[in-house]
């Protein structure tokens, strides 16, 4: 995921590594429309994606009116459809320069993959042992309202952060300062250091609330939080070195706004 109060918006544990330009050639010149589909700044291949996003949550519509007794699973699927194509879309609108497949984050990492399968899985075994005897434990509830709540925050929050720090967001972290980096501190930032991080945490959290999924929220709460854990303190590193007593006294003056991340950090440093 990504963010950070300055030039450094990140979202992946990698080291900055310069994306594709647009306006480099693909390599394959002689079959141009290969590369189109299977090179990561191809933009066959992200349009593709995107179209086929746009179908899943066309497709995700239907069974959310016709099949009301399982509406929290399809209401989750359009959101997380949702948010995998804002995050190559806020990209495209803000730092075209670093566009490729990797900003729709499908494939952010391994462990977040496998948490998806397991969320899907949990709900559907929860719902087969559970219609019949208690329907409500996993159709639309109460908890799938709070649920659906934190996800629309998190959602918005990551898309002000990284709309505030326009050209001074990345999905990866950059280990050197740009000459156009700045520290931003305004809007959503005044409030949030890490606004991007704040709404992956809660959307992520949210999608398990609305699920009613136990082992889910366990799990996309924990490795969630240690993702963040151990990425933040590398962040603000950085940060401290570009911009100084002036990041030190902005982090004096802001929230991480996720439950114990404040702690967990001085703990660890």
């Amino acid at each position: 995921m990504s963010d950070a109060s300055s030039s450094n918006s990140v979202a992946s544990t990698t080291p900055y590594v310069a994306a594709p330009q647009l306006h480099e050639p693909l390599p394959n010149q002689r079959r141009p429309w290969d590369e189109e589909y299977t090179h990561n700044n191809g933009r066959g291949r992200g349009a593709l994606t995107a179209f086929l996003l746009g179908i899943g949550a066309g497709a995700a519509l239907l069974p959310l009116v016709t099949f009301p007794a399982a509406m929290p699973f399809f209401a989750y699927l359009i959101l997380l459809i949702c948010f995998h194509f804002s995050e190559y879309a806020l990209t495209a609108a803000f730092r075209p320069d670093t566009l490729s497949f990797d900003n729709f984050l499908l494939n952010h990492s391994p462990a977040y993959q496998v948490m998806v399968v397991v969320c899907w899985l949990e709900y559907w075994v929860e719902f087969a042992l559970l219609h019949s005897s208690l329907p409500a434990a996993k159709g639309w509830n109460a908890c799938s309202s709070v649920g659906l709540c934190l996800c629309l925050v998190g959602m918005v929050s990551r898309a002000l952060g990284m709309a505030t720090a326009s050209t001074n967001f990345s999905h990866r972290i950059e280990e050197m300062k740009r000459q156009e980096h700045m520290l931003v501190t305004h809007g959503i930032y005044s409030w949030l250091r890490h606004p991007a991080y704040f709404g992956f945490f809660w959307f992520s959290v949210g999608t398990q609330v609305l699920l009613c999924n136990p082992l889910g929220l366990v799990l996309y709460a924990g490795t969630t939080f240690h993702f963040f854990w151990d990425r933040i303190p590398y962040e603000e590193q950085l940060l401290l070195r570009f911009f100084g007593d002036e990041y030190r006294r902005y982090c004096d003056s802001t929230s991480i706004g996720i439950p114990g991340m404040a702690w967990a950090i001085r703990k660890k440093n």
